[in-house]
């Protein structure tokens, strides 16, 4: 049987890494847990690092990149990650990403 990962940015410190169950529901998990190596666990944080430099909990309407070329690159990388992430889990996990889903979080 095949795993569900999703790869989506939200809420500060988190690894940005989720399980899905059957239904869907989410569940929090670390590269640790589903064996990423150490590269791609270091990149996969420092790429939620520059999420969490934008990312106002306590304002989320506010959360936005300095620029649209940052955010564009920030999204590039995040699909470049799920890429590997897909390719370093292999056939038994099914990978996906959203990318996009925290600013439907951050509208006024």
């Amino acid at each position: 049987m095949s795993r569900t990962l999703l790869i989506a940015p939200a809420w500060l410190g988190q690894s940005g890494l989720w399980t899905l169950d059957a239904k869907g529901r989410r569940s929090a998990v670390d590269a640790e847990e589903i064996g990423l190596s150490e590269d791609l666990a270091d990149r996969l944080e420092a790429w939620m690092d520059a999420f969490d430099a934008i990312y106002e909990e306590d304002a989320e309407a506010r959360s936005h990149f300095p620029s649209e070329a940052e955010q564009r690159a920030w999204e590039a990388e995040g699909h470049a990650i799920t890429a590997a992430v897909a390719a370093e889990l292999g056939a038994g996990w099914s990978v996906s990403a959203d990318l996009a889903g925290w600013q439907e979080m951050t509208k006024p």
